[in-house]
């Protein structure tokens, strides 16, 4: 007996693109909801452009990025610039319980399908917008992306060393952590429809959620005036706090030391050389004035022996370490990835076979049954014909006339 998805019978329209709001409704489709991603040849998804692509063909459909933010999902095209493209949107809305969105605030509005335009079709309907700043407010009507969002919330000021320039953590890290929250509340939303009978408009920012994820730093100025600034890999209670070098190209891996139990275990492993016992590396407040040459003895230690085995040694003394890991070593070799089947292998009509990373919660009942993303307006006959019920001979009039380009 198949088993029943949490979220079976929840219909979102999606008209989100990129990261942020992709993400979210990504989430949803795994967990069973019927996700419409409504796109337009006419203005891709940015996330179709994202590169990687497979074989490094650019392609809207061999994107690699659209590929994990989009699983799951109905794919049709839709001329939104077109009259009847937003009479077709305004219908759509009545098949669903949620509409996501994370154009420029305005943007909807002037399509007219905003909130207040959507309610009065479907007086139930729960609305979602994701953007930088928010709907309100005297920046509401900045534009961006996830990398903006990281630095306009302060997460770069701490990111980096402190005699270089602020560092990117290489990911528009706002646009993985602003649909989490996206998420949270549509699902209150829901509940909360359940309850009353009454949907809901919900507003949700990057700034406002990224700022979450520095709160101690937050909390720093508010109690201290004290502005954090950036430290590298180097922690103020803890040394050693960093990633050493070890056999083999680009291999490290990282140790934090918070005590002086954990330093003993550290000095056991390396055997108690004779440097370990002098007195410039006997407490946490020493060892930080020596930080310096602290690490560059241990490097020169580390930099003998495999990654893998030398954190094996430091967890069995109790040492907290760990493997820095690729791509490489996170699908081939982690079996705790693979005990617990974190990657799952999907067949894609462009693609091809490809191995995904599987949603990261587990449900006993009713797991998350993942299927591939789409194909660019992949589902147009299936939504347009069978669920809106347009009639054929209409259909056909409305692909010549460019409506669902």
């Amino acid at each position: 007996m198949s088993t029943r998805s949490v979220l079976e019978g929840i219909k979102v329209l999606d008209f989100s693109w990129v990261g942020a709001g992709p993400f979210a409704t990504k989430y949803l489709a795994d967990f069973g909801a019927q996700v419409i991603k409504v796109e337009s040849r006419k203005h891709l998804d940015l996330g179709r452009l994202s590169a990687p692509f497979k074989g490094n063909i650019s392609d809207p459909d061999r994107s690699l990025f659209f590929l994990h933010s989009n699983t799951s999902k109905l794919s049709i095209t839709l001329n939104l610039q077109h009259p009847k493209g937003i009479k077709i949107a305004k219908k759509l809305v009545l098949l669903a319980d949620v509409v996501m969105e994370n154009f420029a605030p305005g943007v909807i509005e002037k399509m007219g399908l905003g909130y207040h335009h959507l309610k009065q079709i479907k007086p139930d309907i729960i609305m979602a917008s994701s953007s930088i700043y928010g709907q309100t407010g005297p920046k509401a009507r900045f534009r961006g992306y996830g990398n903006a969002g990281v630095a306009i919330s302060g997460h770069y000021v701490s990111t980096g060393w402190p005699d270089r320039d602020p560092v990117s953590p290489g990911i528009a890290y706002a646009d993985v952590v602003q649909p989490l929250f996206t998420v949270i509340a549509l699902l209150a939303a829901l509940e909360y429809k359940e309850r009353t009978g009454k949907g809901q408009y919900i507003d949700t920012t990057q700034i406002e959620t990224m700022i979450q994820f520095i709160a101690p730093a937050m909390l720093d100025y508010f109690a201290n005036g004290y502005i954090q600034k950036r430290m590298g890999n180097r922690s103020s209670y803890a040394c050693p706090h960093g990633v050493f070098p070890c056999e083999g190209e680009d291999r490290w891996c990282a140790i934090a030391v918070f005590d002086d139990t954990e330093w003993k275990g550290l000095c056991q492993v390396m055997q108690d050389p004779e440097w370990t016992r002098n007195a410039k590396f006997a407490t946490l407040s020493s060892r930080k004035e020596n930080e310096d040459e602290l690490e560059s003895l241990i490097g020169q230690w580390t930099i003998d022996y495999k990654a893998e085995d030398l954190v094996t040694k430091l967890q069995g003394t109790g040492v907290p370490s760990g493997v820095v890991q690729d791509a490489s070593d996170l699908v081939d070799r982690d079996p705790q990835l693979r005990a617990r089947q974190s990657f799952i292998r999907l067949d894609h009509p462009v693609i091809g076979e490809c191995n995904h990373p599987a949603p990261p919660i587990k449900l006993s009942k009713s797991p998350a049954q993942i299927k591939t993303s789409p194909c660019l307006g992949q589902h147009n006959d299936y939504v347009y014909t069978e669920l809106l019920g347009i009639p054929d001979e209409e259909y056909v009039e409305l692909l010549n006339d460019g409506v669902f380009e």
